[in-house]
Formats: structure tokens, C-alpha cells, sequence
């Protein structure tokens, strides 16, 4: 009867904190708005190990080395072990819980006439909650769902540490070539400046000319510090992403190497982007574990009913050794706590609601990855194109011009903005090769495969 008046008296109590917040469904896009044309579509498996595509030998081991020895990596899967610690002592409230006592002493009244004797006794202690409400079940599916969601993050982590790497190592390569490309006009502006000295001392050419080509060779020198800077930055960049020291990484990354941009554009579905996505993933499974806690914090408003036993033996002095057990059934509700259950479940619907409205947020921000690294991938493609015609123009113009300078068809000047218009045009090049290779990456890693 007792047990009857605690469950109603409970349900008088809760009114409408019965129920947990209602979320709506996201349908994934049926197609991707930016164009796909000549990217061909694949499936996730197809798609593990993409970087390895950009044949690079460098490459492949540096992401080796970052996927063993990365910090970041380690810390989520050191939080993947911290989540299947707490969910295995979460989940032991599923069970009995079995608890060994004794003690042993020694006694004496002062005021009789009794020797001192010996106090002995052990047993073993049982008890159980009956879940009745399922408040250890939710939290015990909050455990379960925290621990898919650490692993989720496991894989985002590692997506992420292949893409950063891959974008350090094609800037690393774009700064190098950069360097190359000012040495080789360095050169070249430096025999021209030589031929204009010596016109100029055979009273050929003006001083004008001298001036001028030596401030196109000084301002090419100055360029090649601020690319070899870069190229230092992106390494050292390295070193922290594979969790390696610098000495082990130059050696690595010191013979030169072209840009990577060779890799093939590839897609997935709207829908598989969604499901691989791992932080995606992640958020749906943060969401899970708070929708359990609500419920868990819900059920916190009816009784808790635990059964408990105990058996064991106890001598004294003036007991012979006899055997003692128990057993019994006892239940406890709230009835008077101020709103503090109706605050932590309304703190706890809060919460869900915050995890709907993240998980709803990453898979839009997933959606307009994707859609923003085929548009940036179609338009640096295109602009690349025109860039490298550009570059051969400027090629054909410079060689032209000299031969007229030679000639006294143009003026000196002519020349000197034709290797500025041959320098920019190559370093044009050279930053578009970058920028498409970034946008392939940026691709791969928005479809949420490594």
C-alpha cells in the first residue's frame, strides 16, 4: 500500500515533465546544386587512402607518421578509453552489487565481572535496484551513446589530421616552387642587366635602363626569402602535425618536388556524405546521449526500489558463532526538494535541444562543404586554364620583345614589363596549381573519408 501511495503520489508530481522534446526529421538533398560535371561519383570505400593518389612518396609517409604519432590523434583515443571507462561503471548499476565485511575485536565491561573477550563477525552485504522507471537503462544508453560519439570524433580527428597535412604539404611544395621560379628570373634578369651595363658603357643605352633593370633584379631577390619563409612555416607546420621534432621532418620534404594536383575530383552522394561524415556522426550520437540523460532525469521523479540481503556469522564472548541473514525490499521518492527535479529536467530538455539544433547545424554545415569545395574546385580549374595560356603568352611577348630591343624597335622598358608580365604570370600559375590542389583536398576531406 505504502509502495501503491509513493508511484502515485510521484505522477501527481510530474505533471507534463513526463515527456522529452519532440525534434523534427533532416532530410538529406536529393542532388548537389553545384555543377558535377566530368567529377566522377564513387563510393565510400573506393575513397580510403585518396591522398596516396596524388602519387607523392613524401606525402604518404608524412601522413604515415602523423596517423601513429600525432598528439591530437592520441588525446581522442585516450577520450575513447576515458568513455568506456565511465560506461563500464555506469552500466554496473544494471547489476547486484555485492559487498564482503568484518571486523574482529576485543571488549571488556568495567563494571561487571567478565574476563575481556573476543568480538568477531563477517557477511556479505547485497542489494539490487529494480529499474523499474528506467532511470539506470537511460543512463546507461547515455554511456553507450557518449562512447560512439568519442569514437565518431576519433575518426573526425584523424580526417581532419590527413587533410591538414596534405594542405601543409602542397603549400610547402607551392613556396618551394615559388623559390625556384624567382631564381630562375633572377637569373635570367641578371644577364639582361649585365648586356644593359655594357651598352651603357658603350654609350648604347641610358642610365635610365641600368636603374630600372636593377630594380626589377632587386625586387625579384627580395621574393625569395618571403617563399623560402613560407616553405619554413608549412614545415615546421609538419612537425607539430605528425607529432614529429623538425630534424626528423626536413629531411623529409628538402629534395624539391613539383605542386601535387594530378589527384582526380570525385563525389558521393548527398546522403552517403551524411552518413560518413564522422562529425556528423558524432553530433547524432552526442544528441542520443542527451535525449537518454533527459529521460534518465525524468525518471528520476519516481521512487527508487532496491532489494537487499545479508548473510553472514557472529561469535562474542557470550554468543557462540551463529549464523544472521536478511532480507528486504525498500523504496524512497522526492516529495519535497523546491524544484530541484523539475530544474534539472528542464535543464536537461535545454541541453537536448542544444544537441538537436548542433547535430542539425553539422549536417547542413556537411551539406555546404561539399557544396562549396565543388564550386571553388570548378572555378580555380577554369581560372588555372586561362592562367597557363596567359603564362605562354607572356613567354612568346618577352622573347619578342628582346629580339626587337636588339633590333632598336622597342625601348628598353618594353622589355622590362615583359618579364614582369612573364614573372607574374608564372607565379599566377604556380599559386593556381596550389589553390586547385587545396580545393581537392578540401573536397576529399568533405566527404568525410580518409
Amino acid at each position: 500500500m505504502k509502495y501503491i501511495l509513493l508511484v502515485t503520489t510521484s505522477l501527481m508530481l510530474s505533471g507534463c515533465l513526463l515527456t522529452t522534446p519532440e525534434h523534427e526529421t533532416i532530410p538529406s538533398p536529393a542532388v548537389w546544386t553545384a555543377s558535377t560535371q566530368g567529377i566522377e561519383k564513387q563510393t565510400p570505400q573506393n575513397l580510403h587512402g585518396w591522398w596516396k593518389g596524388f602519387n607523392d612518396p613524401a606525402l604518404n609517409q608524412l601522413v604515415d607518421i602523423a596517423l601513429k604519432g600525432s598528439p591530437d590523434r592520441r588525446m581522442a583515443e585516450a577520450r575513447i578509453l576515458e568513455a568506456r571507462g565511465l560506461r563500464r561503471a555506469v552500466n554496473s548499476a544494471l547489476f547486484p552489487q555485492l559487498q564482503a565485511s568484518g571486523s574482529a575485536g576485543r571488549a571488556k565491561n568495567l563494571n561487571t565481572n567478565f574476563k575481556a573477550g573476543e568480538l568477531y563477525d563477517a557477511g556479505f552485504d547485497a542489494s539490487y535496484e529494480i529499474d523499474i522507471f528506467g532511470r539506470n537503462r537511460s543512463n546507461s544508453d547515455a554511456a553507450d551513446a557518449n562512447f560512439e560519439a568519442r569514437s565518431a570524433e576519433y575518426h573526425d580527428v584523424s580526417l581532419t589530421l590527413v587533410s591538414e597535412v596534405t594542405r601543409a604539404y602542397v603549400e610547402l611544395r607551392a613556396a618551394q616552387k615559388q623559390s625556384e621560379i624567382a631564381y630562375k628570373n633572377l637569373e635570367a634578369q641578371q644577364k639582361t642587366l649585365e648586356l644593359v651595363r655594357q651598352q651603357k658603357e658603350l654609350g648604347e643605352a641610358p642610365q635610365l635602363d641600368v636603374e630600372r633593370s636593377e630594380g626589377l633584379v632587386n625586387t625579384t631577390k627580395a621574393s625569395i626569402p618571403e617563399f623560402d619563409r613560407q616553405a619554413d612555416n608549412a614545415r615546421l607546420r609538419l612537425s607539430v602535425l605528425t607529432g614529429e621534432m623538425p630534424e626528423k621532418i626536413k629531411p623529409l620534404v628538402e629534395a624539391k618536388s613539383d605542386v601535387i594536383s594530378d589527384i582526380k575530383p570525385v563525389l558521393l552522394a548527398p546522403a552517403e556524405v551524411i552518413n560518413q561524415r564522422p562529425d556528423v556522426r558524432a553530433a547524432q550520437f552526442n544528441l542520443e546521449a542527451q535525449t537518454s540523460l533527459t529521460k534518465a532525469e525524468i525518471a528520476s521523479i519516481f521512487p527508487t526500489v532496491t532489494l537487499a540481503g545479508f548473510f553472514g556469522i557472529a561469535d562474542t564472548a557470550l554468543i557462540d558463532s551463529t549464523t544472521i541473514w536478511s532480507s528486504g525490499i525498500s523504496a524512497a521518492v522526492s516529495l519535497l526538494n523546491f524544484g530541484r527535479i523539475s530544474g534539472n529536467i528542464d535543464a536537461a530538455k535545454a541541453r537536448e535541444t542544444q544537441s538537436f539544433e548542433l547535430w542539425r547545424k553539422t549536417v547542413l554545415q556537411a551539406v555546404t562543404d561539399v557544396e562549396i569545395s565543388l564550386t571553388d574546385y570548378a572555378h580555380i580549374k577554369e581560372r588555372k586554364v586561362t592562367l597557363q595560356q596567359a603564362a605562354a603568352n607572356a613567354e612568346r611577348s618577352l622573347n619578342l620583345s628582346q629580339q626587337l630591343y636588339k633590333e632598336g624597335e622597342v625601348s628598353f622598358l618594353d622589355v622590362l614589363d615583359a618579364q614582369r608580365t612573364v614573372n607574374n604570370a608564372n607565379a599566377e600559375v604556380v599559386g593556381a596549381e596550389e589553390a586547385l590542389s587545396l580545393s581537392l583536398v578540401a573536397l576529399y576531406k568533405s566527404l568525410g573519408v580518409y
